[in-house]
């Protein structure tokens, strides 16, 4: 006899770690979710709003794959969803917060792209010698920027602009682009956590045992994490 484990049960549990991996998109469903269950006015915007498309789906973690498939039509959907989200009242219910503020989060590149063109195209514009000096900085800066040309042409490819991929990587393949759909620009947000670290690593700090570094890094987490909502 030969006992094997159940793949599938493998396999789900996988799945439970890619939702504890990504901890902001699990927000965004479970407040969007929220939202429209048991509010017919908000339901009735939606449908308004985006009359072509499903309402948000309901996973229930039970059920496996619900989760998965919640977070492949938030892909599918998602500037329309941030559209819908954003014309509702934050007032109206905390889920409306939190998932407005989750959403803001998950910095969607080709807006990012445009606002960085934006400021590109009135700097250029900038009179003066000063003017041009601060605009021939910006073009430095961004001409040393590589990973975000790479992004651009990114972009390019997906709106469908170009369809050149000459200037990718040469292991970049056609499939791989769509998971650079929604990649940041910016890491200010990871930055932020540099100065939390300065302040425990200062040099006058002479006795501090481990597990009170523990207990350090714990209350500075729970207090960033608070913040947040």
């Amino acid at each position: 006899m030969v006992h094997v484990t159940c793949a599938e049960h493998g396999l789900h549990r996988t799945a439970e770690e890619v939702r504890g991996q990504f901890g902001t998109i699990d927000k965004i469903i479970s407040n969007v979710k929220k939202i429209f269950k048991k509010a017919p006015s908000r339901v009735q915007t939606f449908k308004t709003h985006a009359p072509n498309i499903p309402l948000p789906p309901e996973p229930v973690i039970t059920r496996w794959g619900t989760w998965l498939k919640a977070s492949i039509y938030y892909c599918e959907y998602y500037k329309q969803i941030c559209e819908i989200v954003e014309m509702l009242d934050s007032e109206d219910a905390s889920s409306i917060k939190i998932a407005k503020k989750n959403l803001v989060k998950t910095c969607v590149k080709t807006e990012s792209l445009d606002i960085l063109e934006k400021v590109q195209v009135q700097l250029q514009m900038a009179q003066g010698n000063d003017g041009q000096k601060v605009y021939k900085k910006f073009e430095t800066v961004l001409n040393k920027n590589s990973g975000l040309k790479i992004l651009k042409q990114i972009s390019k490819i997906i709106g469908g602009e170009s369809d050149n991929m000459d200037a990718l990587p040469e292991d970049l393949t056609t499939n791989d682009l769509s998971f650079y759909k929604f990649a940041p620009i910016t890491s200010i947000d990871v930055e932020r956590s540099f100065s939390i670290y300065k302040n425990l690593l200062t040099d006058n700090r002479r006795s501090f045992k481990l597990e009170n570094i523990r207990k350090h890094l714990l209350l500075q987490c729970n207090t960033v994490g608070n913040q947040e909502y």
